[in-house]
């Protein structure tokens, strides 16, 4: 029997069907879906009502269907390299950045609040990490940011401009930075970091994600 649309969506609503392939191509193109989003939510609980069939369909084609029950967010995950993000080392270092925050951060408020850090705390991070002849310009610090803004890691709580100037400017730290970057200790964490310290990776080296 071949297998046809109507087999595979069995168990949606007729009526609610035509939802299905947008979301998947918006699961894949925007790789978190928030459930404290507003533009996000209808999409979230489509998702989670119909999860059998998402994480079906996307096993189909290599895709790992996700979910932080804590946070509510859902992420898509390839198994193949084809379709993973690659980001530059700059990138894969500020990540490093924001995931070490959200931690020392989390030790000190409800794990259900998304924790808060300033400008000025990301750049004074990114240098003890990095060492400061890898400080980074306004520019680059501004497109970096924006970079991660558009993933949906982070987001600005002062105005819709991210403001690297200004180092009282706060920045929201998203649950998704836990999941781009699935580290389960401290230990592992310390091991990134000594990893970018030593200087393994060459300034121009992209990371896979």
């Amino acid at each position: 029997m071949p297998i046809t649309q109507e087999i595979l969506l069995q168990d949606i609503p007729e009526k609610s069907r035509r939802d299905f392939p947008r979301i998947v191509n918006r699961l894949l193109g925007q790789t978190f879906l928030y459930q404290d989003v507003d533009g996000d939510k209808d999409d979230y609980y489509f998702v989670h009502r119909h999860r059998a069939v998402f994480e079906s369909v996307l096993a189909l084609t290599g895709f790992n269907l996700l979910h932080d029950d804590y946070h509510r967010i859902f992420q898509v995950v390839s198994e193949y390299s084809y379709s993973r993000a690659r980001y530059k080392l700059d990138e894969s270092l500020m990540i490093v950045v924001l995931r070490k925050l959200y931690e020392d951060k989390t030790e000190h408020i409800s794990l259900a609040n998304d924790p808060v850090v300033t400008i000025g705390e990301v750049r004074e991070e990114y240098r003890t990490i990095t060492g400061k002849e890898r400080d980074l310009g306004m520019g680059q610090y501004e497109t970096l940011l924006r970079r991660l803004r558009s993933i949906g890691l982070i987001e600005t709580i002062d105005g819709r401009t991210i403001d690297v100037r200004d180092a009282e400017a706060r920045l929201r730290l998203r649950g998704s930075v836990r999941l781009i970057l699935p580290i389960q200790s401290a230990t592992e964490l310390e091991a990134w970091l000594r990893k970018y310290r030593a200087g393994e990776s060459a300034p121009d080296s992209e990371e896979e994600s």
